[in-house]
């Protein structure tokens, strides 16, 4: 008796804590219960594993020396493998990798010990770092499928802004991970080993950074990690994670935060590029011109369908000078207009059509509007849409759109917005200002958001407008409506001077993720039939994308009565998560893994409409990506074309689709863009590379008159 009392603390505080460490770890376990069933068995073990924790919490006896310093090397090796476990199963990872973790642990946590001068301290603030790191990165992979990088520790304020907006579920593993790193630090706090004099503590530190500077430089070297690493691509980084494991994996990305120049890259080998494009586009101009025939084609032949529905259909044509056979109430307002249209986009979040994953019933069309433009609408030019991402990463599609590049030569998981734009760039908006157009942006939410309101203004937007200045608005869940949005745009529409010409740019808020939340201002309205469970998340977002045509709708509508020429541009800036989507993408009966390229790209279509309030040519089931939207918004709208955008016009002839995923041909051939069979394309990429590369990173030496007029 006397043994076992001895054993143990008999402290009411440190009775308090026990009873307050089981508590929180039996709290785990019943939120794992809560999110993602009840299992007896993994719940028992839970139980026991929390009570035990309460218990080492209360046993008095500390290691020795010796054992403490086993710990120091033990501990930092739980550590990794308790952080890779949180997404994946780290025993199946290759040796050298595991090996090369582990150094950057100890080499880590050797440097804590020196700081903090108390191995109790250095052990468990290196475990909660973990832990922390763990968690983040976990729910990161849920949410977007992919990891952390190192670019996002600067979306850090965008990413804390949208965290309520999820629903956070905790397998069995994470709470066993979790309880892994309890018991560590409550092993760390037995642990009273003090740490040398401050002189050699300055020391050991010292070379505990230099080797962690070493593994870094190595970690950057590609003759380093193609011997010691298993696997290294930027356009699978989950992959990339899970067979080199987080630290290296993310220390490896680091090289990435600055663009390294493309092969054969010189200012000067560009500028003749450009001269020889500018040729090209004065000898395409002194072609002779023909007359295109706006009239409405209500009913086109079988070979106009089967051209529409061609992936290459080209996007040469537009923008033509045109005699316009003018139709509808207001005629005699819309003659042959010789001064140029308002124009407005909108990207609208998260809107898409999931149909292109697979076919599927529901209780009603969630988009009986953009549906009627796509069959043939009148002065409606329609098709879809490829983008660089899925789920998130807004901004991405944002930046391809108005400047034209594409984050096919930029690392996967990067946010241009964030890393690349600090000083004024071309773009669509700079261009159109030229043109004396008063160029506004909007979002009705956060201006901090991506860093909008620093990098609108470096596009060449004269004003910006974020959720403050929407006064009153419709909220929908817990976001502005896109009624509201729209409402801003017909007030400074109608505020205007008279001949004023307007360009807006606004990206939507009302679709923005967190779909399995109820909401009593959101009941829903669109069933999914046919399906073996309920599936709440769909049916919210599908009753959300009814809502968004539904003001589209009106939005045309309004301005339909309009006398001034107006072009609407609507798109989605990307699909919604996993978790919304793969319910419909499973009925193709093909597991993810096992989807061809072609397959695996649906997850990256979004439809895209231009409407205008007069009279144009109607084209449908056009495909292209992002990058290209802007050349043909302007060509559609009879405007010039920066020598910039007439060369991605061309090239969308060739290569319809440029994305960080694939790249198509005008056969309709998909391609993986890193590395393309057609040698024709190979050598098209990488001319396309180095304008992007002069366009983004080297300002200084731009071609004269190439990317702005």
């Amino acid at each position: 008796m006397h043994i076992c009392q001895s054993c143990f603390y008999h402290t009411k505080k440190r009775l308090a804590f026990a009873v307050l460490i089981a508590a929180a770890a039996e709290t785990a376990g019943l939120w794992s219960i809560h999110t993602t069933g009840f299992h007896p068995g993994l719940f028992a073990l839970q139980t026991l594993l929390a009570i035990g924790a309460g218990f080492l919490w209360m046993l008095r006896k500390k290691p020795g020396r010796r054992l403490q310093l086993l710990l120091f090397a033990l501990i930092p090796a739980a550590a990794f493998y308790g952080l890779e476990t949180f997404t994946h199963n780290p025993l199946k990872m290759e040796l050298s990798p595991q090996i090369i973790n582990l150094f950057l642990f100890w080499f880590f946590y050797i440097l804590l010990f020196a700081v903090l001068g108390n191995l109790k301290r250095a052990l468990i603030t290196g475990n909660l770092m973990t832990a922390v790191v763990g968690i983040a990165n976990h729910y990161t992979m849920e949410f977007r499928g992919n990891p952390i990088l190192p670019w996002d520790l600067r979306s850090a304020s965008t990413a804390a802004s949208v965290m309520d907006n999820f629903t956070y579920k905790a397998p069995a593993s994470m709470v066993f991970t979790l309880l892994l790193f309890l018991y560590l630090c409550i092993l760390a706090e037995k642990c009273d080993l003090k740490a040398p004099v401050l002189k050699r503590r300055a020391g050991l530190a010292a070379a505990s950074l230099c080797l962690l500077f070493i593994m870094k430089t190595a970690l950057c070297t590609t003759a380093f990690t193609d011997r010691a690493l298993t696997f290294s691509n930027l356009f699978t980084q989950w992959a990339t994670y899970r067979d080199n494991g987080f630290a290296a994996s993310f220390i490896q990305n680091t090289k990435y935060l600055k663009i390294d120049k493309p092969a054969r890259y010189s200012a000067d080998a560009v500028r003749q590029e450009a001269q020889k494009q500018k040729q090209i586009s004065q000898a395409s101009a002194a072609q002779p011109s023909h007359t295109v025939s706006r009239a409405i084609r209500t009913n086109p032949t079988a070979t106009d369908q089967k051209q529409q529905n061609t992936p290459s259909a080209p996007l040469s044509g537009y923008g033509e000078t045109a005699e316009c056979t003018v139709s509808g109430n207001s005629a005699s307002a819309r003659e042959a207009r010789a001064e140029s249209p308002n124009i407005i986009v909108i990207m609208n979040e998260a809107f898409s059509d999931l149909s292109v994953l697979h076919e599927f019933e529901t209780s009603e069309d969630y988009m009986p509007f953009i549906h009627s433009l796509q069959n043939g609408g009148e002065n409606a030019v329609t098709g879809n849409l490829f983008v660089s991402v899925v789920g998130g990463n807004t901004a991405n599609t944002e930046f391809e759109f108005l400047t034209g590049d594409s984050m096919a030569f930029l690392p996967s998981g990067s946010v241009p917005y964030q890393q690349y734009i600090s000083e004024e760039l071309p773009s669509l908006a700079g261009s159109l200002k030229t043109e004396g157009y008063r160029t506004v942006a909007m979002h009705p939410y956060h201006a901090s958001g991506w860093k909008r309101d620093e990098v609108y203004p470096l596009l060449g937007f004269d004003e910006a407008y974020f959720k403050p200045d929407f006064k009153n608005p419709e909220i929908i869940r817990k976001y502005v409506s896109d009624r509201s949005s729209y409402a801003k745009i017909k007030e400074l529409y109608e505020g205007k001077e008279t001949g004023e010409r307007l360009f807006i740019f606004d990206v939507t808020m009302q679709n923005h993720s967190g779909y399995s939340e109820i909401f009593d201002n959101f009941p829903p309205t669109v069933s999914l039939t046919g399906m073996e469970k309920p599936r709440p998340a769909t049916e919210n977002y599908l009753t959300l994308i009814k809502e968004s045509d539904a003001a589209f709708r009106e939005l045309t509508e309004y301005f339909s009565k309009e006398e001034e020429p107006t072009i609407l541009l609507m798109f989605g800036d990307h699909q919604p998560n996993d978790y919304v989507a793969d319910c419909i993408a499973s009925l193709t009966g093909v597991p993810q893994e096992e989807r061809s390229l072609e397959e695996s790209q649906n997850r990256f279509i979004v439809p895209f409409v231009i409407w205008a309030n007069y009279d144009i040519e109607e084209q449908n089931a056009l495909q292209l990506s992002a990058n290209y939207l802007g050349p043909l918004l302007l060509k559609t709208a009879g405007l010039p074309l920066t020598e910039w955008q007439s060369y991605l016009s061309r090239l969308s002839d060739t290569l319809p689709v440029v994305t960080s995923n694939t790249v198509i041909d005008s056969q309709g051939i998909y391609m993986p863009v890193s590395s393309p069979e057609n040698p024709a394309v190979q050598e098209a990429l990488e001319q396309y590379q180095r304008f992007q590369y002069n366009h983004l990173f080297d300002r200084k030496q731009y071609p004269e008159d190439f990317f702005t007029r």
